[in-house]
């Protein structure tokens, strides 16, 4: 998801890093709760959703 924490040619903050990994999660959580009850969520994208819920997961638990 975060390439090298690195955004506009140089290394993001924590906080920043942080912020960039909700947002994330937070636009595939939207995609995947609109598209769900239409049955248009394939395999990948539960996949990739946990994924993106993971990577949450475990900067959450880092961060302080």
């Amino acid at each position: 998801m975060i390439d090298g924490d690195r955004r506009i040619g140089r290394p993001m903050c924590r906080s920043a890093k942080f912020a960039v990994v909700l947002r994330e999660a937070q636009w595939e959580l939207d995609r995947v709760a609109f598209r769900l009850p239409r049955g248009e969520v394939s395999r990948a994208e539960r996949h990739r959703l946990a994924d993106a819920l993971i990577e949450l997961a475990d900067v959450l638990r880092d961060y302080e």
